[in-house]
């Protein structure tokens, strides 16, 4: 009888295989497959040397300065949006599914519209520093490294997205492989050649980087084939506003646990927790937009969401195992290396489960969100829902137990995201029939 279940077992097994290997040789997942191998070849190595800069970077500076670099990210990473204007997001789900010359109406409109209007922002920003400085207590030269910051970033994610769109992921990966050369080069140089140990070796470098992307980018394109169109900028702008302001929101709710560390916790205890919350969390978050999301969008954008949300729903805890595992394991890794931090397990632990976590709510509203504006829209209003809730709750587990009330709030607050999301889509939201058929079609 055993040895019947047991061969039973293994010709199951054998069926499940096959039909994955099956799925495999379809055009589209064949196609998918190659894109992202390629991607994620040129990623792991531009990523390897984030990593070093990381390395070195933490062991020269020390603890507390990298607390400050870490509160800086946070503060651009906010600042960043508004100026994206949400574009960008627009050039990723419309220019797979469009012709030649609507593509380049889409990115000339976009290029134009977000170089011009994010350049005046900037300006606003940089001239309001004194200002922030007064209310917030946020220096007038961190700040002015935030809005710079963030600004290199929206030029580098603008023609990112150009060639996403275009499903250029070779020449994308060659891009940022090269500009991940320099960042390593101009840190090196900065901390060793020119001896400035503050942490203008680690953000100027890495504004540098992202201007090299901006600038080789567009000087392979041909700029004189591009056109700025009101039809294409309101097609752009209407399914972009609401992607931003969900980005917008999330992004607050996802660094606000490191803002309240910065007021509750000391200068010490900020630096030990952004390695652990902030640096290791960006590095996950890189991982799912730069080599995942870099794929995996444009190929969504003309096939059946509807489906391919049923697989996530399906394998979703089998994938937050995963994630979790595999978190936990790089983070204790990477603690390690960094030298000046405590390998703390339970830091590990809530550390990692936040951050799969966080890749599983990434995931469902990626999708969703792809799905059009309505779609967007919900995904947005699912993400305002519980606000009132979650923030105060994190407010006073930060206050009252410190980095491990910060942790396990992260936790709670994508659990809690996830929950109103998924009910959201279930009641307001009856996926309707594509007509497109793809690698996740019925």
């Amino acid at each position: 009888m055993k040895q019947i279940e047991t061969a039973g077992g293994r010709n199951r097994l054998h069926s499940v295989i096959g039909k994955l290997l099956a799925q495999t040789r379809k055009p589209g997942i064949a196609i998918f497959l190659r894109n992202l191998g390629v991607t994620f070849i040129f990623k792991a190595l531009s990523l390897l040397l984030t990593l070093v800069v990381y390395v070195i970077c933490v062991r020269e500076l020390g603890v507390i300065t990298w607390g400050q670099i870490a509160l800086i990210g946070s503060v651009s990473s906010i600042v960043l949006i508004p100026l994206t204007f949400g574009l960008y997001n627009g050039v990723v789900k419309y220019v797979p599914v469009s012709t030649e010359e609507e593509s380049r109406e889409l990115m000339g409109t976009a290029l134009v519209t977000t170089v011009v209007l994010s350049s005046v922002v900037t300006a606003l920003l940089v001239v309001s520093g004194h200002v922030v400085e007064r209310l917030f207590g946020f220096s007038s030269t961190s700040w002015i490294g935030a809005v710079a910051l963030a600004m290199s970033i929206n030029l580098y994610i603008l023609t990112e997205s150009f060639l996403r769109g275009q499903q250029q992921f070779f020449r994308l990966g060659v891009y940022k492989l090269i500009g991940s050369l320099l960042f390593l080069a101009g840190a090196l140089t900065g901390l060793y050649l020119l001896g400035v140990k503050s942490l203008f070796s680690y953000l100027i470098p890495l504004i540098l980087q992202n201007l090299f992307f901006f600038v080789i980018t567009l000087c392979r394109m041909n700029l004189s084939q591009l056109r700025v169109t009101w039809k294409a900028l309101n097609k752009l702008f209407s399914f972009g506003f609401f992607i931003m302001l969900s980005w917008l929101v999330s992004t607050l709710l996802f660094t606000s646990d490191l803002l309240l560390m910065a007021r509750f916790g000391s200068d010490y205890e900020l630096g030990v927790y952004s390695v652990y919350q902030n640096t290791i969390r960006g590095l996950f978050t890189i991982l799912f937009q730069d080599v995942f999301a870099v794929v995996f969008l444009p190929m969504m954008a003309g096939l059946n969401k509807r489906h391919a949300d049923r697989i996530i729903v399906k394998y979703s805890v089998a994938i937050y195992a995963a994630l979790w595992l595999a978190t936990a394991i790089i983070t204790a890794i990477l603690v390690k290396l960094y030298g000046n931090f405590p390998l703390e397990w339970t830091y590990v632990g809530l550390t990692s489960a936040g951050i799969a976590m966080n890749m599983i709510y990434l995931l469902f509203t990626t999708v969703i969100s792809l799905d059009g504006v309505r779609a967007a829209r919900l995904a947005f209003a699912a993400l305002i829902i519980p606000i009132p809730i979650i923030l105060p709750l994190q407010y006073l587990m930060v206050e009252r137990w410190g980095m491990i009330g910060g942790m396990t709030s992260v936790i709670g607050l994508n659990a809690g995201l996830i929950l109103v999301f998924r009910m959201t889509i279930r009641l307001f939201y009856p996926f309707q029939p594509t007509p497109e058929k793809g690698v996740l079609s019925n």
